[in-house]
């Protein structure tokens, strides 16, 4: 029988599970419950944060079941990538410390028990409330992904690991499904839709550049080492004490999507997040133009630059081969960077039912990132921009 957890019995559950640290004893489990809160927190699952009078803290998340009693699985997927850490070592040396502890998996009943990082914050949390863009953090960014990468890149005992032994029904590749989206645009759409969200589907087919640059951009993709699949700033965790010497600044969490992909996907899509900083900072209503709300950005893109270039600079110092390989990495990695803006169009219209003078200009930015990525480069990272193509 599946076992439905809620605030009252996630202790009885817990309690079979040796490594959590819970007591042996009933009383002392029963002591351990009175004096400890239970809290249940924000999320696409059910998710509950434990926290301990001793200071310990458990977060225990439950997949959401469908009408049908099944779930997405995701949980299993990020399984996998605590046990790719322990079969292989030595790239477990060098990330592990990066990742999140998680500590149980029981698949049975899609419950995943994880380490909470108490002493660590959201990191678009950060960049909403403090207002600041401090270099140091994209270039940790850059050189953990770039790490993860190179480390994994063309190693066929990995591919073996992820590709083979993972049923093929759980992948999502991300990029995948972004351009299958734009792909199902029927005229049944205009019957669907609300009038405001029709105008994101007109000015795309007003663009058969565009389109004909996302299908060469989909035909492109090389899957070649592990990505996360679903890298934004929402899954980044910033150390409080990040500026302190011996902090490592960052965790990369939910690795629900992660899989065997093309690199520039994951490189392209935390781009997409530093510019939708950008893009949301915007001041949008029915008197102001376009232009009048991009002078008006309370974040203007010349502040983000630096991040920007910071964070693939330290990438390709850690993956320097990646552009011999790929001469043209940058570019789709530019062009994903686009694509990952128009999945952010995509949500808006599908959560909110709206689409208005923000979801425009970041419509006309994922084109100009799309169909024309060299000159983009120069928008995105500012003058220093050449360095990065004699990297």
């Amino acid at each position: 029988m599946t076992i439905i957890l809620d605030t009252e019995n996630v202790f009885e559950y817990l309690s079979g599970l040796n490594y959590c640290d819970l007591a042996d004893s009933p009383e002392e489990r029963l002591r351990q419950r009175d004096t400890s809160q239970v809290t249940i927190t924000h999320g696409k699952n059910f998710n509950l944060l434990i926290s301990f009078a001793d200071g310990k803290h458990l977060l225990v998340k439950q997949e959401i079941y469908n009408q049908h009693g099944e779930t997405k699985g995701e949980f299993w997927t990020a399984w996998r990538m605590t046990e790719f850490v322990r079969q292989f070592p030595a790239f477990g040396a060098e990330v592990e410390k990066f990742l999140p502890e998680l500590l149980h998996f029981d698949r049975d009943n899609s419950i995943l028990v994880v380490r909470y990082l108490a002493d660590y914050r959201d990191l678009s949390n950060y960049y909403r409330k403090e207002h600041q863009f401090p270099i140091a953090i994209p270039r940790s960014i850059g050189q953990l992904l770039g790490t993860i990468h190179s480390r994994t890149f063309q190693q066929s005992d990995h591919y073996d690991f992820f590709q083979l032994a993972h049923p093929s029904s759980l992948w999502i590749n991300s990029a995948i499904d972004i351009i299958d989206q734009l792909d199902f645009i029927t005229p049944n759409i205009y019957q669907m839709m609300p009038l405001e969200c029709l105008q994101f589907f007109k000015l795309y087919q007003r663009f058969p550049s565009l389109a004909e640059a996302i299908d060469d951009l989909a035909n492109s993709i090389e899957p070649s080492c592990l990505i996360h699949n679903d890298l934004k700033l929402n899954n980044i965790l910033l150390d409080l004490s990040w500026e302190q010497p011996t902090s490592q600044v960052i965790k990369l969490i939910d690795w629900e999507r992660v899989m065997w992909g093309d690199p520039a996907f994951d490189l392209g899509c935390i781009l997409a997040s530093y510019l939708k900083i950008w893009l949301d900072s915007l001041v949008v209503s029915n008197s102001l133009t376009i232009n009048d709300s991009l002078q008006l950005v309370s974040t203007p893109l010349e502040l983000l630059q630096p991040s920007l270039f910071s964070l693939v600079e330290a990438y390709l110092a850690k993956f320097p081969e990646i552009l011999i390989v790929r001469p043209d990495y940058l570019d789709r990695t530019i062009q994903f960077t686009g694509l990952a803006l128009i999945e952010k169009i995509e949500i808006i219209i599908n959560q909110d039912r709206t689409f208005g003078n923000r979801g425009i200009v970041m419509l006309q930015v994922a084109k100009q990132l799309i169909c024309t990525p060299q000159a983009a480069m120069s928008t995105l990272f500012g003058n220093n921009f050449t360095k990065l193509l004699t990297k």
